[in-house]
C-alpha cells in the first residue's frame, strides 16, 4: 500500500515536470508544502483535497495513468469516464482504497455557484454538478493577538483575515472557522495526527455544552484561550474548573488550563496538508 502512495507521488513531479512547473511551486500551488509532500510515506500524504485540487486545475491529466502508470499521462480530448468507473482514492489512514469515480469527479472552476448562508454567516457555495463549498475565515494561530482583539466584530474580522474553502458534503447550521495550525505538538505519524501548517476546518462547540465533558475526536479541537491558540485534544474537565489539553505528539506534554479563560472551542472536522 505504502508503495503505491510513493509511486502517485513520483508521478505527480513527473507530471510536473512534463508541464515545465518546477516542483516545489507545483506542490505549494496545490495547496501543500513541498517538505509534507516528500515526507510521511505512509500516511495520506496525497489526500483527497490535494488530488481534487489537481484534477480541479488540471483536467487533461490521465487519471489511470495517474494512479496505476498506465496510458499516457494526459487522457485524450473527447475521453469520457463513465460514473460506475472504480476509482482509488486515499481514506484517512493513507490506505489506497476503492470508490466510485463519482468522489473524486473533477471540479470546474468555471461554474456559476449558487451561494447560500447559514444562520451563523457561513457562505456555501453550490455548484451545478453537487459540489459543495464552504468560505470561511482562516485564522492563523500565529495571530492569536489580533484575532483576540476583535473576534466578537464581524466587520473587523472580514477586514483582517482572509478566507478559505473546504469542500463538504452537507450545509451545515453550526458556526465555522478556517484555521492554520502551528507546531507539532498533534504529529505522532498516526493516521488522524496533524502536521504543523495544515489548514483545519473547526466547527464551533456552543459554551453550554462544556459541562458536559469531551470526547475523543478524530482530529481534535482548536482551543482559543487568553493566551493562546492550540490544536489539542481535550482529556477531561477538572472538579477545579480546568480543561486538560492533550498533544499527540509525546514530546509535547499535557497541562491544564482554566476554562473560565477560554473564549472558544472548536470542533476539527476537516484537515488539509
Amino acid at each position: 500500500m505504502d508503495k503505491n502512495i510513493s509511486f502517485i507521488k513520483e508521478r505527480i513531479l513527473q507530471y510536473a515536470d512534463y508541464k515545465g512547473i518546477g516542483m516545489v511551486k507545483f506542490i505549494e500551488d496545490l495547496g501543500m508544502t513541498y517538505g509534507s509532500f516528500k515526507g510521511k510515506q505512509k500516511l495520506s500524504s496525497v489526500n483527497s483535497d490535494f488530488l481534487d485540487s489537481l484534477l480541479s486545475k488540471f483536467p487533461e491529466i490521465n487519471i489511470e495513468w495517474l494512479l496505476s502508470g498506465a496510458g499516457d499521462m494526459e487522457k485524450k480530448a473527447n475521453t469520457i469516464y463513465p460514473e460506475s468507473e472504480i476509482n482509488y482514492v486515499l481514506n484517512d489512514f493513507g490506505r489506497v482504497g476503492y470508490d466510485t469515480l463519482s468522489e473524486a469527479k473533477l471540479f470546474d472552476d468555471s461554474q456559476e455557484p449558487e451561494i447560500l448562508q447559514n444562520s451563523n454567516g457561513n457562505k456555501y457555495l453550490v455548484y451545478p454538478d453537487g459540489t459543495i463549498r464552504i468560505e470561511v475565515l482562516k485564522i492563523p494561530f500565529s495571530a492569536h493577538a489580533s484575532y483576540i482583539e476583535c473576534y466578537n466584530d464581524e466587520i473587523l474580522l472580514k477586514e483582517e483575515f482572509s478566507t478559505i474553502t473546504f469542500k463538504v458534503d452537507h450545509i451545515g447550521r453550526g458556526n465555522y472557522l478556517g484555521f492554520e495550525s502551528l507546531g507539532d505538538s498533534m504529529w505522532n505519524n498516526g493516521g488522524y495526527d496533524t502536521p504543523s501548517g495544515a489548514d483545519l476546518l473547526g466547527r464551533e462547540v456552543g459554551k453550554h455544552l462544556w459541562c458536559n465533558g469531551f470526547h475523543n475526536t478524530k482530529y481534535g479541537f482548536v482551543v482559543i484561550a487568553k493566551k493562546g491558540t492550540w490544536h489539542k485534544d481535550i482529556q477531561c474537565l477538572n472538579d477545579n474548573g480546568s480543561l486538560t489539553l492533550t498533544s499527540r505528539n509525546p514530546l509535547s506534554k499535557p497541562f491544564d488550563y482554566p476554562i473560565d479563560d477560554i473564549l472558544q472551542i472548536f470542533h476539527v472536522i476537516k484537515r488539509a496538508f
